[in-house]
């Protein structure tokens, strides 16, 4: 309740500030932090974070900028109506919004694009998340293991009793408390097959461990309640595939992301990056399986030349890491297990003897 007060409070002060600007006769004006590279600063120890040292102004003297100001106008009036209604939309919800015949000529939108910018925008004028205004995201993402959790309902919930591949973890995790957690460690892991394959096996019960399932690159809301786990002093563990793109899942959990780094409280600096790491395939778990290995794609390729010049893979590790593709131009899928395991009792027994080299090795722990 609190929040949408405070988030009411925002935007009807935004509004009064333009209806002020019109009834003195001057052409209203917005100034906000863009989420541009100059506002945006990056440290290994806690990842990406919104710094603003430059603002922008959307002004109502200019035919472009008076369509961005009303359009933010009208949005926040959606999502405070959804707000104050307990209603959410998504970002698709919040483009047919926009695709009403009295819209068409001024700010009907020529595709999605044009409204997800224009929610960013909302964000970074409001201070706020897209969450805390009604806007949300496809659920993404699925935490399995003995943690007791809160819901926004109040119900009490245990993760792994509540669905075969556990608890969905909502868009808004902030509503989340936790009551119990009864693991070691959580292991975030990219794929949904190798991650249901642990959970079916048994291996978190057996194990006092939870699995995180990312289902590709981590969703915001996945994020923030890793991070929250973390904050709780659950040690996080990322095993994802050895490639391109798996590396900057990887960095995204650790570091959060360019594009969220106006978001906070998306990074879990304290996470560790378990795996499949080239060494792995080089001289360790995987050395006898190169024949597994997959070449890489031209958009693979792509992605590891680009990956030279991000932020957050700068550091020795991760440039040493990504060296490893443009020199061998291949890739390791997690799904490498299965070549490996001639039967399901073998893949247990490989899961875990990965998984407790690795557990050992970068956290620390035994299992």
């Amino acid at each position: 309740m609190e929040e949408i007060t405070e988030v009411k409070r925002k935007a009807l002060e935004i509004a009064r500030n333009i209806a002020d600007h019109i009834k003195r006769g001057d052409f209203p004006e917005i100034e906000y932090p863009p989420n541009t590279q100059s506002n945006i600063a990056f440290d290994e120890e806690i990842g990406y974070t919104f710094d603003p040292k430059n603002y922008s102004k959307i002004r109502g003297s200019r035919v472009k900028s008076l369509k961005t100001l009303a359009g933010v106008l009208y949005g926040l009036s959606r999502a405070l109506d959804h707000l104050e209604s307990g209603l959410t939309m998504t970002k698709r919800d919040f483009y047919y919004v926009h695709k009403v015949e009295r819209l068409k000529g001024t700010l009907f939108p020529q595709d999605q694009r044009e409204t997800d910018s224009r929610i960013v925008l909302m964000e970074l004028i409001l201070g706020m998340p897209r969450e805390a205004f009604s806007i949300t995201s496809d659920p993404r993402g699925w935490i399995y293991g003995d943690i007791e959790l809160i819901d926004r309902s109040g119900r009490v919930l245990r993760a792994d009793q509540v669905g075969e591949m556990g608890y969905s973890v909502p868009p808004r995790p902030e509503n989340i408390k936790f009551k119990r957690i009864g693991v070691k460690a959580v292991i975030a892991i990219e794929k949904v097959g190798p991650a249901k394959n642990m959970i079916e096996l048994g291996i978190p019960e057996e194990y006092k461990i939870a699995i995180a399932i990312l289902q590709g690159q981590a969703s915001r809301s996945m994020r923030r309640f890793l991070r929250m786990l973390s904050d709780e002093g659950v040690p996080i563990a990322i095993l994802t595939d050895l490639s391109p793109w798996s590396l900057r899942i990887a960095a995204t959990v650790i570091y959060n992301s360019i594009n969220s780094a106006h978001i906070p409280h998306l990074a879990s600096p304290e996470a560790r990056f378990i795996g499949i790491l080239t060494d792995d395939v080089e001289n360790g778990f995987f050395k006898d399986y190169q024949f597994a290995l997959e070449p890489l794609t031209p958009a693979d390729l792509k992605a590891a030349q680009d990956n030279l010049y991000l932020p957050n893979l700068q550091a020795e590790f991760w440039q040493k890491e990504n060296r490893w593709f443009l020199e061998k131009k291949k890739k390791a899928e997690i799904e490498i297990f299965k070549a490996m395991s001639p039967s399901a009792k073998k893949l247990k027994e490989l899961f875990l003897e990965y998984l407790r080299e690795k557990l050992d090795e970068h956290l620390g722990i035994s299992i």
